[in-house]
């Protein structure tokens, strides 16, 4: 019977090995077992060879054959992987906690939140933080919808008549966001790697102001808190404000109508003023 001579000749020292010899009929009955998906392992002691031996043949006949990364074996399968997955991307829970929960009570697997995570990761998912935004009610979406299809059909033309206008808060020092610095692990701080505080933030003001498609426009600095109220005061009592108002609109238009738009929508008092868009 003809014999496969799995390890070639070398020489280690002065003492000589030779590779171990195989029948034809067990090396095929090796290939078989690696597309059964078989370990090298579980080969080795079903036909009585090494499994350096099958390893070799392995990466020779069957290179491509996905190698186990050794550890317990997952408590997820991978229908339930893909079950995760479909439980956050579908909002159905938020977090690997509420998910390990669900899988719980459901009588499918009782992992810990880490394990979800871990399976959450593999399907390409990443935790990271919320973003802050103002938050909209159903009213306030319902309103933007309106807005966006009241305005869909407008030209350049028609946007160059609207004034912007926005308000924000200044700092006497430094800024509310975070400030970042490159350093050397363990290194000594230096003057340049600290934000420095005082008591009370140092002091900030708020200020309004507006702007068209030719340019800044008036402002005004804001005592207290900017309200529905406080907005149409600006706009109906500031004379400095009406004038430029009126010349940069005749600049930009022979038309006489022009568009307030205020970019965050101000806090509205008691009394139901609307003022998120004023036409005059």
């Amino acid at each position: 019977m003809e014999k496969y001579n799995i390890w070639k000749c070398k020489v280690s020292g002065s003492i000589p090995t030779m590779r171990q010899l195989i029948s034809q009929e067990k090396y095929q009955q090796v290939i078989r077992q690696l597309d059964e998906g078989k370990s090298a392992e579980k080969i080795s002691r079903n036909l009585k060879i090494s499994d350096r031996t099958v390893r070799r043949i392995r990466d020779k006949e069957r290179p491509d054959i996905k190698k186990a990364v050794g550890g317990r074996p997952s408590k997820l399968t991978v229908a339930t992987k893909r079950r995760v997955k479909r439980m956050i991307t579908s909002r159905r829970v938020k977090t690997a906690s509420q998910a390990a929960k669900e899988l719980r009570n459901e009588g499918v697997a009782d992992v810990s939140p880490k394990t979800v995570g871990r399976a959450l990761k593999e399907a390409g998912l990443k935790a990271v933080k919320k973003v802050k935004k103002p938050k909209l009610t159903a009213q306030h979406k319902a309103r933007r919808r309106e807005f966006a299809e009241a305005h869909k059909d407008w030209t350049v033309e028609d946007w160059k008549r609207v004034i912007w206008s926005d308000e924000t808060k200044i700092n006497r020092l430094g800024s509310d966001g975070e400030q970042w610095v490159w350093k050397k692990p363990g290194g000594v701080l230096t003057d340049d790697q600290v934000k420095g505080t005082v008591k009370f933030g140092g002091g900030s003001l708020m200020f309004w102001g507006c702007m068209t498609a030719q340019g800044v426009g008036y402002g005004c600095q804001i005592e207290g808190r900017m309200d529905a109220e406080m907005y149409t005061n600006i706009l109906d009592e500031h004379s400095s404000f009406k004038l430029w108002s009126i010349m940069r609109l005749k600049r930009m238009t022979s038309s006489s109508s022009k568009t307030m738009i205020q970019s965050t929508p101000p806090k509205e008092p008691n009394n139901g003023l609307r003022t998120t868009k004023l036409r005059c």
